[in-house]
């Protein structure tokens, strides 16, 4: 999937770096780029890892992020079964099991970081960025409502 640029607008007022951690804090992370886009996802795949109805990601460039503490700690689950065809790998920490981010998103160009992992959004320096896309609604569950403004695709843009 390639992003148009049109959602830049929204994210061009965040701060870099940006700061993330697991549940337990032994996981700490910096992300040392610019966002590309804040997404939901519906799809089947997401709702059973993350064990909620959707998910939402700050989406970056592949190879932004940078772990600052407890390496040791990661564990990758390799999720094949993505309707892409791409095997997304799925890190968490392996002591609380938070869900960090996912590698290998639209062909091994981007990394989803989970909006919950990142710390600093709903501070007074960085506000919070609103989802601008939001996919696979065809799976959505029907007392979730859209997001007001964001992008609806059926499937994942470009796939419907």
């Amino acid at each position: 999937m390639t992003f148009t640029g049109s959602f830049l607008p929204e994210l061009s007022s965040l701060t870099m770096p940006f700061h993330g951690t697991c549940l337990c804090g032994g996981i700490t992370f910096q992300v040392d780029n610019d966002p590309i886009v804040t997404t939901c996802c519906h799809c089947s795949n997401c709702k059973k890892y993350t064990g909620t109805v959707f998910t939402t990601n700050v989406v970056f460039p592949a190879g932004s992020l940078t772990i600052t503490k407890g390496e040791n700690l990661l564990s990758t689950y390799r999720d094949a079964t993505q309707d892409s065809g791409n095997a997304l790998k799925r890190i968490f920490c392996s002591q609380c099991g938070s869900p960090l981010y996912n590698n290998g998103g639209d062909a091994g160009t981007t990394l989803a970081v989970f909006y919950s992992a990142l710390i600093d959004f709903g501070t007074k320096d960085q506000k919070d960025p609103k989802p601008e896309l939001e996919y696979y609604t065809k799976d959505r569950v029907t007392w979730v409502h859209a997001v007001e403004g964001a992008e609806q695709a059926r499937t994942k843009p470009g796939r419907d």
